[in-house]
């Protein structure tokens, strides 16, 4: 008998029940939000042209210096234009001259065919040629104007408030109107556009699919570190449709820009903040866990046992995630040692304490 007791196996000794940490979770107001890459415009950025045909005789701005509406920027060679204003004055005065004394021909044509003391024809003329001179001065006056405008046109100055790019045409250059006209350009900082593109799918979670709802986003522009610029942009463009080619919405938002944090031209990182979901979760992200069927996460039962509960998520926002469905409020949410905790086992839960 001893010896047949002796020769039974001994039975595995079993494994003591795991400790989980667990959170109680309740429901609360949540923004929906996402972040993307953005890049940044000048409100306004100008090219400045060249009007008239010439040498550039003196450049007055410092490149990437700014500059004020008004300001002088380059002198076009404006000798050409001086003389062509002098014989266009000149021939004006021809004009003025002639207008005048056709003029005073058809009346006195006029006053004699009263009486009787000239041919209607002879004043018919007088009057005609009244009028072709008149013309002919109105056409030399145009003139006058015209070349007074393209002499104006050698002293490029500055339409706005803004920063000078650099000079594409050096001193002593022929600069000429048209394709190879393009002298720099003046950018806005002060204020600036962030310019972004949400997908189809982004766009409807985060505005339920209407533009009324994109307009009233709130748009924070992201320093490298993740944390938000002390500047709260506005929307003020969605487009009417989406991108057929990209299936994205494009959006813009104005932001002020007084210390010219943002520079035109460069890329950032945006976090665009849409409607509020009115009962959502927000749990640490190491609670979910992931099976064929989908996210689930695990909660104790009323006997302190594990249970798996299926979720929907809204997002996942670095170490915390938003659930939509799948917990209740007062549910104690398992957030460590997961790897070890099984449906039905018993395991020996603790509130649980975040490191710091």
């Amino acid at each position: 008998m001893i010896l047949g007791q002796a020769c039974k196996p001994a039975e595995a000794p079993k494994m003591p029940p795991v400790p989980v940490g667990f959170v109680k979770v309740a429901s609360s107001e949540v923004p929906q939000i996402s972040e993307l890459t953005a890049k940044v415009q000048g409100t306004r950025e100008v090219e400045i042209r060249a009007r008239v045909t010439g040498v550039l005789l003196k450049q007055f701005y410092q490149e990437g210096a700014a500059v004020k509406a008004g300001d002088l920027l380059v002198r076009i060679d404006p000798a050409p234009y001086q003389i062509a204003l002098a014989q266009a004055k000149a021939t004006l005065a021809q004009e003025e001259a002639r207008a005048q004394q056709a003029k005073s021909e058809a009346q006195r044509q006029a006053a004699l065919l009263k009486q009787k003391a000239t041919s209607e024809k002879e004043s018919s003329d007088a009057q005609s040629l009244a009028v072709s001179t008149e013309a002919a001065r109105q056409l030399a006056a145009a003139k006058v104007a015209q070349a007074a405008l393209d002499l104006s046109y050698c002293e490029v100055t500055s339409p706005i408030d803004g920063y000078a790019g650099r000079i594409i045409h050096t001193e002593g250059s022929l600069v000429s109107p048209g394709a190879d006209g393009l002298l720099t350009t003046l950018v806005r900082r002060d204020q600036v556009w962030v310019t972004f593109n949400l997908s189809e799918l982004e766009f409807s979670r985060l505005f339920l699919g209407k533009a009324a709802q994109a307009n009233q986003a709130k748009v924070q522009v992201l320093k490298p570190d993740g944390v938000a610029y002390d500047l709260v942009g506005k929307v003020n463009f969605v487009a009417a449709q989406v991108d057929a080619k990209m299936g994205t919405v494009e959006m813009r938002a104005e932001f002020p820009n007084p210390k010219a944090t943002l520079v035109p031209g460069q890329y950032v990182r945006v976090r665009v903040q849409g409607v509020t979901v009115p009962a959502a979760y927000v749990i640490p992200a190491v609670a979910l866990l992931q099976s064929p069927q989908g996210r689930f996460v695990y909660v104790l039962d009323d006997k302190d046992l594990p249970a798996i509960r299926p979720v929907k998520i809204d997002e996942i926002q670095g170490d915390k995630a938003i659930v939509l469905q799948g917990i209740k409020d007062g549910d104690r949410l398992l957030v460590d040692n997961l790897q070890k905790v099984r449906p039905g086992v018993p395991v020996v839960p603790h509130a649980f304490t975040p490191t710091k």
